[in-house]
């Protein structure tokens, strides 16, 4: 991780560094090139022979004088507050956690067992009428247990939980099974909070909270990371967009766009700990429907079933007013604005190697507008469609043009997905926005796919399993977080150039 952070030139890590205060000049909120946001650090000066000392003892002064503490004050436009459960800059913006802790306590353990169990190497859950064990393996010959220590009204304080009382606990449950401990690398005990930020964002959007900053739950459900690391994804592609010199966007749109932060990630916390209060259920007392409802929560822990509201990056198709009349998409593989676009395979036009749409879809914060072009070799007014559509996004005048140019620095990138036999259709006769000219590189092969047969993976049907029509075709604006941003008929340029107006992205 820090290496990765470090290969980047304009990311530098400040080591012995806190801040200690936080303030927001709220006259300068509603500007846009302000800098409202000022920040007190602390920075511990070390000399070099006493550094591993400081560095071992987390000693930010020290009498001798090997260390010194020096304020600094640094002036931004954002801060975003990624520091945990305990985050210093919630309790700053005096944001409140809102929930409650669970009646439970539970034990946490790595290590390597040595036990009798046949299915020790399998993620699996054990039942008992004590509870039920969460069986995880991990590198290094460990296995995790999550293992259900006491439950009712009078609790332990998780501090004063023994590590042989987790263990005596998982021996109960995973009786008449021996188990043994070889090693154990790490454990703890915890009684779960399952809280959400009363904000997400504060100060007009200027302050943000991100993770577990902003929601707390129990980690049987293995959401923990995911979901913060959604926060982020949501939140740092918005920033980006917000904060890049080059196409820069429209005056107001910054704030409507990052005010979409909370409106998406918020419901979400709160669908989360809403189903953790269930599934933590199933895992402290015994339940006779165990095996069903551990099946139902599948469904979210899959991540599948999240579909964002609308707003100014998701917009409802022609004549829906409101997301419930797009009906129920749980789990469904279909194109949905709100939802992440569905993972397909399909093969290359150029040379038929097969690729999976997510893998292409790098995460380069870029959009995407992926035209599911239909039979083009069929249907000559599919094609007609196709040439006008790829004039369109190449105008840098009419159309989404100065978008699309720039080569790989391009904000949005055009892709094509056709259903028609790979030997009828030629690449170089398709508009250039689809193969798009470099002088260093040539043709850019990669940008249109075939619903094919692949040579080595069968057929990906991707228009089969999206439910598009071949002989109308779809376009679909896919977001930098590979989230559905607008689905649309080939021919709706209007549409199209809405979806971009509407996040500032164009000016007219």
């Amino acid at each position: 991780m820090q290496q990765n952070l470090l290969g980047h030139r304009n990311i530098t890590i400040q080591y012995n560094t806190q801040p200690v205060d936080v303030n927001v000049d709220e006259s300068l909120l509603h500007e846009d090139e302000v800098y409202p946001v000022e920040v007190l650090l602390v920075k511990t000066q070390v000399q070099p022979e006493a550094s591993l000392d400081i560095l071992e003892n987390s000693t930010p002064y020290t009498a001798n004088g090997a260390a010194k503490e020096v304020e600094e004050r640094i002036r931004t436009r954002y801060i975003v507050g990624c520091d945990g459960a305990h985050s210093w800059l919630r309790k700053q913006l005096q944001v409140q956690l809102e929930g409650d802790l669970t009646d439970s306590v539970f034990g946490v353990v790595d290590l390597i067992p040595k036990s009798n169990f046949p299915d020790l190497r399998r993620v699996c859950y054990l039942r008992a009428s004590t509870g039920t064990i969460l069986l995880v393996p991990r590198s290094n010959k460990e296995v995790r247990l999550y293992i259900p220590v006491e439950s009712g009204s009078s609790l332990s304080d998780p501090k004063d939980v023994t590590f042989d009382r987790i263990i005596d606990a998982a021996r109960k449950i995973i009786s008449p099974y021996t188990l043994e401990v070889g090693s154990v690398s790490w454990w703890s005990a915890y009684r779960v909070g399952q809280r959400v930020g009363s904000h997400f964002s504060r100060h007009n959007e200027r302050a943000f909270l991100v993770g577990d900053a902003v929601h707390t739950h129990s980690p049987k459900a293995g959401q923990g990371m995911n979901t913060s690391i959604q926060d982020a994804y949501n939140l740092g592609w918005k920033l980006r967009l917000v904060l890049q010199p080059h196409h820069k966007l429209a005056s107001n749109a910054s704030r409507r766009l990052l005010a979409t932060y909370e409106s998406e990630r918020r419901p979400v916390a709160q669908d989360l700990i809403s189903f953790d209060r269930g599934y933590l259920k199933l895992f402290a007392a015994p339940s006779s429907q165990f095996d069903t409802e551990f099946l139902q929560a599948m469904k979210f822990t899959t991540g599948l079933s999240i579909r964002y509201p609308p707003s100014c990056a998701v917009q409802l198709p022609n004549g829906a007013q409101t997301a419930e009349q797009l009906g129920p998409s749980l789990l469904k593989a279909d194109l949905v604005p709100g939802k992440r676009l569905p993972d397909f395979q399909a093969v290359y036009q150029a040379d038929g190697i097969t690729t999976w749409i997510h893998k292409r879809l790098q995460a380069t914060g870029c959009f995407r507008v992926i035209v599911f072009a239909g039979d083009l070799a069929a249907h000559q007014h599919l094609s007609t469609n196709v040439q006008k559509l790829g004039e369109y996004l190449a105008d840098p005048d009419n159309g989404l043009g100065h978008l699309t140019s720039g080569g790989e620095a391009a904000p949005l990138e055009v892709l094509m997905v056709h259903s028609a036999n790979r030997e009828k259709v030629e690449l170089l006769d398709l508009p250039e926005v689809f193969r798009p000219w470099s002088d260093s590189e040539g043709y850019d092969y990669w940008r249109v796919l075939a619903d094919a047969e692949s040579v080595h993976e069968g057929h990906g049907r991707v228009y089969e399993r999206l439910e598009i029509d071949p002989e109308k075709g779809r376009m679909v604006v896919v977001r930098p977080d590979g989230y559905i941003g607008a689905v649309l008929d080939v021919d709706d340029f209007e549409g199209a150039g809405k979806y971009f107006h509407e996040l500032g992205m164009l000016s007219k």
